[in-house]
Parts: C-alpha cells; structure tokens; sequence
C-alpha cells in the first residue's frame, strides 16, 4: 500500500480483492476524507447486483470515498453527479477524436460510440461520523481491455478513442471533475440541474428501450426523460410508468 500523489489522497495497492471493500475496511480506521482507494488488479471487482467486474491491470479501478452530511433520501443523487463528472473526464481525453460519441446509459453506465466502457457503485459505507455519513463511490473504466460474454456490448477507450489513458492521468482528471459536480449538485439543492445536463448525454433518450426490472420481468417502451428523482420515465402507447430500481439492456424484439 503507498500513495500516489501530493495533492489527492491515494491509497493504491498492486492487487486487492475489490476496491469497494476494502474501502469499507479502510472506514475504520481511516480520517483524513475524501480518499481514493485505487488497485492495478482487482480479484474479486464487482459492479450493480453484485456482477463480477472484469479488472486486468492498465484499466481504472477505484473508490473515492467521501463523509458527507447528506439525508439517506439523496445518496442516490450521487450516482447522477459521478456520471456526469466521468463523461466530462472521458470528453477530456477526446479532442483528436471528433467522431467519438460519450453517453451515460441510465441508471449508471458509461457509453462510448454504444459501447458500455465503464459504470459506477455507489455504496454506504455503514459509517456515521457525527451524524455525517461516509459513501464509497466505486468506479471502473476499461481503458485498455474490455471483457467478453456479457450482457451488454462492451469496449474500451483505448479502442474508441484510438489513445492510450494511463490510469493516474485519468485519476487525475476524473477526481478534479468529481470535485466540481459536487459543487455544482449543493448537496441535492441543485439536483434538477444535474438532471437536466444528465439528460443532454443520455443513452437511448426518446427512443424504444428494453428494461430489466428486478423482479426478472422485461418491458418495453420509449424512454421518455426522468422525473424529478431521477428515476426513468416509460412510455407504451398511452401507459406511462416510472421506474428507480431497473436496467436498459440490450435485446429489444
């Protein structure tokens, strides 16, 4: 375990089991917040529903973890604010690449030319320091690999962006970033904001999508925006739904 850099706090290992538990480890005895927590290898990464994450080494595997006095309500606000501060890290590194198209795939997946290049954990990190809470925010980008046989299209930015990121260059940029959205979000009083700038680089936005509810059920409509929560509005015909706990996936019939 060493740190990376002078002015952000980095706790990097070689290869650790997932960056998000040991995270969670690091909360008891840990003080000096916000931190990352940042491996070249990963063995047990992991993303949404517990899926394994592929993590060979060159891609970007983190948790920044942050103590904050938010209402338990507003923690997954987070997961919009981290979006958008990852696809401005990513439209960073695509100046030469004109063509290059950078979306976020609702809930929380990173979207390069309709690829699934990245997505974000957020977890609470079972930890209440004067009433403030403490959030492990989890992200993985495939930078140089992508995995096979899963169940979205995937790819890397090496491969769309035809660039090579080191991984503390994009620790850099992803953590300055990170750092201005929530200042922009104000702690949830200015959340419909982020929304609306979420909606700008949203994945699939007025058009038919497939959607893998939790309970195992699929359905169909046109993804028509989100409501005031965030949460996704689907429109069939004349029946409009919304839904907070569901996945766009790949398969429409």
């Amino acid at each position: 375990m060493k740190r990376l850099f002078k002015d952000i706090n980095v706790i990097h290992y070689h290869e650790i089991d997932s960056t998000n538990n040991e995270a969670k480890r690091l909360t008891l005895n840990e003080n000096d917040y916000p931190y990352w927590v940042v491996a070249d290898t990963q063995t047990s990464g992991r993303g949404r529903k517990n899926r394994y994450w592929v993590s060979p080494k060159g891609n970007f595997m983190g948790t920044y973890v942050i103590k904050k006095d938010l209402q338990k309500k507003i923690i997954p606000q987070i997961s919009f604010v981290v979006s958008l501060a990852l696809c401005m890290t990513v439209k960073h590194f695509c100046e030469e690449a004109t063509n290059t198209e950078v979306q976020l795939k609702w809930p929380n997946d990173l979207i390069v030319n309709g690829y699934k290049c990245g997505g974000i954990l957020i977890e609470n990190m079972d930890k209440e320091i004067h009433r403030e809470k403490v959030i492990g925010i989890g992200i993985g980008v495939n930078l140089v690999e992508s995995p096979e046989n899963v169940n979205f299209k995937a790819s890397n930015l090496k491969q769309e962006l035809k660039k090579h990121i080191e991984r503390d260059q994009f620790l850099l940029i992803l953590d300055k970033n990170i750092n201005f959205m929530f200042g922009e979000w104000k702690l949830g009083n200015n959340y419909q904001k982020i929304l609306k700038e979420w909606l700008i680089f949203a994945y699939r936005l007025n058009q038919k999508v497939s959607l893998s509810l939790p309970s195992g059920k699929k359905i169909e409509g046109i993804f028509d925006g989100l409501d005031t929560d965030g949460g996704l509005i689907l429109v069939d015909g004349d029946i409009k739904n919304i839904f907070h706990a569901a996945e766009i996936y790949e398969g429409l019939s």
